[in-house]
């Protein structure tokens, strides 16, 4: 509505003809006409302001996992001795535009039975593409489960400039655990 228009509305309201017994009622009609327009008049309404920025669109790899350094290594052994090490090589998540992400993961995944030494199995991968959400300074993953992401749960995570943090849970064996990995943008990756 606009500035002409609310006084319009106010001098109807007024006039000396009109209902007595409403203007209590009409009164704050007009001032949140008036607020309205003036507000429509500045460009502040609600529908005027700009989306959540989120994190920059580039490469974040990870750079710990519970404060160490990678590669990171967990090692458990069940109550017949049996061991089961993981260890987390190396995690690039890359936010693409159109709030969608890929990660792509590096570990090894060993298993010794009691008396056994421990070996190096091979480093295995897995990439996972999925769609992410904004609200505020936190990031919600969301895995496509055609795309690598099928019995993988949604990660909740937070993001300040140039860093994301994103606690998740894995399992070693029957044991499971949970960890807070920390990545940082890195302009060489893509």
């Amino acid at each position: 509505m606009t500035e002409a228009a609310t006084q319009a509305a106010t001098q109807d309201a007024l006039r000396p003809d009109a209902h007595p017994e409403r203007l209590p009622l009409v009164r704050p009609l007009i001032c949140l006409l008036a607020i309205n327009a003036s507000l429509h008049a500045q460009g502040l309404t609600a529908q005027a302001a700009p989306p959540a920025a989120g994190p920059a669109t580039a490469s974040y790899v990870a750079v710990s996992v519970n404060g160490g350094k990678l590669p990171s290594r967990d090692k458990v052994s069940d109550r017949d001795g049996t061991q089961y090490v993981v260890e987390f090589d190396e995690l690039v998540l890359a936010l693409r535009p159109g709030y969608q992400f890929r990660a792509a993961l590096r570990y090894r995944q060993t298993l010794a039975l009691k008396g056994s030494s421990i070996g190096r199995d091979p480093i295995q991968r897995m990439t996972v593409y999925g769609r992410y959400e904004v609200h505020g300074n936190a990031l919600r993953f969301v895995p496509d489960p055609k795309r690598g992401g099928k019995g993988i749960e949604i990660l909740d995570g937070t993001f300040t400039a140039g860093r994301i943090d994103v606690p998740f849970f894995y399992r070693n064996g029957q044991v499971t655990r949970k960890a807070q990995m920390v990545l940082k943008r890195d302009a060489s990756r893509f």
